[in-house]
């Protein structure tokens, strides 16, 4: 066992102390706030495909950094599928097709640089099908409780029909029961990787904005509940994806439109 010994007054405590957690944590802040801007300027097209990174002393000089922190910043961008440092050749950025989109840093930017809906589509068609695919597992192995607990979970949304984003918190937790009950790890790793960024989005996070899209998405929810309840697999799965599906297209209308309506507003103005 250690003795603690007190320190003798003759001798001045340091008024300032930089811890090692604090040492560890600012080149990480540094490799961060580097990596984010790079992929901004890759994903938005600044730097595009096939044209190579900055030398790492232009690299230093713009982001104020050391060569430490560049390089061990494009090792996190070659990671990422961003970008590939050849000895003698530096680093070429890569094509949108080699790149992690399932990473979050990515993904973020790949949807914040996305003029479209296409990043929503494509999202929302890999989330049907693999909420279908769990649906399916999950007919076929629910228990009592766990349908108990599920039922449990749509009466909830029930009470929150005229309460929207309440309704949409309550919305997410009612697929992720039926995502953990299908005992699919894989699948729901995916989502749960990238369900929280696009989110984030104001697009993909309003789909339930009003007390009717909650009517709208409850029939939904209870169609597929009774789906799972006769132990249907391919009906649940089909279900969801009607259900999905549907939901995305449905507001995809709604927002065209708004902006259709906002557009004719804003020409009447100017006459």
């Amino acid at each position: 066992m250690l003795d603690i010994v007190d320190t003798p007054r003759s001798v001045e405590r340091p008024t300032h102390v930089t811890s090692l957690s604090a040492l560890q944590s600012r080149p990480a802040r540094l490799n961060h706030l580097v990596v984010s801007s790079l992929i901004d300027q890759i994903v938005s097209g600044a730097l595009p495909a096939g044209s190579s990174l900055p030398p790492e002393p232009v690299l230093c000089e713009d982001f104020k950094v050391s060569r430490s922190v560049i390089r061990e910043s494009v090792k996190l961008l070659e990671e990422k599928g961003l970008v590939v440092a050849r000895q003698g050749q530096g680093t070429t950025i890569q094509p949108v097709d080699h790149w992690s989109l399932l990473d979050p840093l990515v993904l973020d930017a790949y949807i914040r640089h996305d003029r479209s809906l296409a990043v929503f589509d494509d999202l929302i068609e890999v989330r049907a099908a693999l909420e279908g695919q769990m649906a399916r597992r999950a007919a076929a192995r629910m228990t009592k409780d766990q349908f108990e607990e599920l039922h449990s979970r749509l009466v909830e949304l029930e009470e929150l029909l005229e309460d929207p984003e309440h309704y949409a918190d309550v919305d997410l937790a009612y697929h992720d029961l039926i995502a953990r009950f299908s005992g699919h790890l894989l699948a729901r790793s995916v989502l749960r990787t990238v369900q929280p960024t696009a989110l984030a989005n104001a697009y993909y996070g309003r789909t339930h904005r009003t007390p009717d899209d909650n009517v709208r998405s409850h029939r939904g929810h209870a169609s597929i509940y009774e789906q799972l309840l006769t132990g249907d697999p391919d009906g649940a799965a089909k279900a969801v994806e009607e259900h999905v599906l549907g939901s995305w297209e449905t507001y995809k209308r709604s927002l065209h439109e708004s902006r259709e309506g906002a557009s004719q507003l804003k020409g009447r103005g100017t006459d």
